[in-house]
Parts: structure tokens; C-alpha cells; sequence
């Protein structure tokens, strides 16, 4: 066997090892998930999709039925499925109830919460450095039924969480900050929808 440009060679035989980054997408069947995985695959990246509903169809990338609310779920997910997940580099997090109002506040929280930490928290353990999550513009007050201290809003204003929702956000946001902190070599995004 010889070795050139980082391919195996066996009697004249190439095998090319992953040169493309694996990304798991949770929540990967809801409309931003759905949205992503496509556009990631579209991009050349070996995607896996993970969430607690069916596969929509015509998403095809290997899928892993997974709740993520649940710790030891969330770790075995992004680890290894058999040959479906190996080498994950990157995390989308999107799993989450995606507004206020669609189930009680104690659930949106309890979910929201949960499953950012847990994900979080699985890729310390995992060493997977990179991940982009869900925040939304809600932890800045809006729709500002009670008016901010000072307009326009700038990069020193610190969120006023206003919802359970909200609030689930601001303290995820919070604790991308501090997993960072734990580890500087760790990078998390948070991208505030609207």
C-alpha cells in the first residue's frame, strides 16, 4: 500500500478517505432544518440528520431518530450510529419549540433549555469544536411591548428577556458563553432569527 496526497493506493486502486466535513443537524425535519440539511449536502458536506419526528421525505442523508432533551441520547447521536456517525466536526442546533405560545411555558423552557445543553455539553465531551445554534431576536425584548432603555439597540445591549421562550434563548446565549470560556478552542454560534 502506498500513500499519496492522503489517499490509500492498493494495486492502482484509489480510495479516497473524508475530505468534507460531517455536520449533524438537529431538529433537521423542521422548516430551518429542513432548509439547512439541503443546502449543506448542496455544499459537498456529509450531513446527518437527527430529530425526535419522522424523516421528511426526500431528505436524503442518513437520519437518527434521537430526543435530545435526553443527555445520554444526545452523546450516543453524536458519537457513533454504526456507520451513519463517525467524525462529526460540526453541529447545527436547531432542535427546540421554535416560538412563544406553542406549548406551555414550562415545556417551551424545560425543551429549549434542555436540548441546548445537552447538545452543548455533548460536544465538549465529543471535542466537536464548532456549532451553530438557534438564538432568536426575542432575548432583546422584541416585540418591545415594554420599550427598551435606550434606542437604537447596539451590541452592548444586554438582552431583556420578556417570554419563557425568550428567556430560554438569552440563558442559551449565556451558556455559549461560558462553554467557550471553558474551552477558547470551541467556537459557537448563535444566530438570532427573526
Amino acid at each position: 500500500m502506498t500513500e499519496e496526497a492522503g489517499d490509500p493506493m492498493i494495486a492502482g486502486l484509489s480510495f479516497s478517505r473524508r475530505r468534507t466535513p460531517m455536520i449533524v443537524v438537529t431538529g433537521s425535519s423542521g422548516l430551518a432544518g429542513r432548509f439547512v440539511v439541503a443546502d449543506l449536502k448542496a455544499h459537498g458536506h456529509d450531513v446527518v440528520a437527527i430529530d425526535r419526528v419522522s424523516q421528511p421525505p426526500g431528505q436524503d442523508v442518513p437520519f437518527v431518530r434521537t430526543d435530545i432533551t435526553d443527555y445520554g441520547e444526545t452523546v450516543a447521536a453524536l458519537s457513533s450510529v454504526d456507520d451513519r456517525v463517525k467524525g462529526v466536526t460540526g453541529i447545527v442546533h436547531l432542535a427546540a419549540i421554535p416560538a412563544p405560545g406553542q406549548a406551555p411555558n414550562h415545556v417551551i423552557f424545560d425543551t429549549n433549555i434542555n436540548s441546548t445543553y445537552n447538545v452543548f455539553e455533548a460536544a465538549r465531551v465529543l471535542g466537536i469544536k464548532n456549532v451553530v445554534w438557534a438564538s432568536s431576536e426575542t432575548v432583546l425584548g422584541l416585540p418591545f411591548d415594554t420599550p427598551p432603555p435606550y434606542v437604537p439597540v447596539d451590541e452592548e445591549y444586554r438582552g431583556r428577556p420578556e417570554t419563557a421562550y425568550s428567556l430560554s434563548k438569552f440563558l442559551g446565549e449565556e451558556m455559549a458563553k461560558e462553554f467557550c470560556r471553558w474551552d477558547p478552542e470551541t467556537k459557537i454560534f448563535g444566530l438570532r432569527f427573526s
